[in-house]
């Protein structure tokens, strides 16, 4: 019995040490600032070039779009997704995720660049969110 006991008190310890661990190898403690890169997919239409970004859960305020010649850049934070545990009065420490089964989500810093082609005007792109993807419209210069 009391092995039992020993047992179910290692395997709670055990679980601890890996939910805080998980918490700390996907949090910013890495090397580099930019930990994932969003996927993208990239459209070439016959008046601008248009660039779907999946930035699910990611704030608009917190992205940043940067362009130069042949290239546009988008980085920013997305913070880790935790679960919901009610009210903040109820809250205890047996409410809080003690094990972690999936950890798929990335989060943290990102930054994806994006090579562009010659002929669009890198000046006059605009944004739009939309159920959590970015798009970039780039037109084609006029003279292109």
């Amino acid at each position: 019995m009391n092995r039992r006991i020993r047992l179910r008190r290692l395997e709670g310890q055990i679980s601890e040490v890996a939910y805080q661990f998980t918490r700390l190898h996907f949090s910013g403690f890495r090397d580099n600032d930019y930990l994932w890169r969003p996927a993208v997919n990239i459209f070439l239409c016959s008046s601008c070039l248009r660039i779907c970004v999946e930035l699910a859960g990611v704030d608009s305020e917190e992205t940043r779009i940067q362009v130069a010649p042949g290239w546009l850049s988008i980085s920013g934070s997305r913070t880790a997704p935790e679960p919901p545990c009610g009210d903040e009065e109820e809250i205890s420490a047996s409410h809080k995720a003690i094990r972690v089964l999936a950890m798929e989500i990335s989060y943290g810093n990102f930054e994806r660049s994006i090579e562009i082609p010659p002929g669009y005007d890198l000046e006059r792109f605009h944004t739009e969110w939309e159920n959590g993807l970015l798009w970039i419209f780039l037109p084609r210069r006029a003279n292109a």
